[in-house]
């Protein structure tokens, strides 16, 4: 039996829909159990923080940032929302989640 965990972002809908998914108990022999998909919330998996554009879309940036909007489109990668994060940021709070992940073991 492969043991499996549940990993998720700190946002609400996230775990809203972790909520739907079964934590089925599978008993490993001499006595042990094991609760699959057990759920473990990590807040390195959040999507972008858009600072001062929180809650915006797209489009309303657009309209309301116009040069905001522009310097996204020209560094998409490299820039960063006023008080908020750029995609670098992200990769930088991802890189030693994923090396923990990678190298992650469950007691046996």
């Amino acid at each position: 039996v492969n043991k499996a965990r549940l990993w998720t972002s700190s946002l609400r809908r996230t775990n809203e829909t972790a909520s739907f998914i079964k934590h089925p108990v599978i008993d490993m022999g001499n006595g042990e159990t094991w609760s699959q998909m057990s759920h473990r919330v990590y807040r390195n998996l959040d999507e972008i923080f858009a600072g001062e554009y929180e809650g915006l879309t797209y489009a309303e940036v657009k309209e309301r940032f116009k040069d905001e909007a522009f310097l996204r489109e020209v560094d998409k990668i490299g820039y960063r929302y006023p008080r908020g994060e750029s995609y670098f940021d992200i990769i930088s709070r991802l890189d030693p989640l994923v090396h923990e992940l990678e190298s992650y073991r469950e007691p046996t």
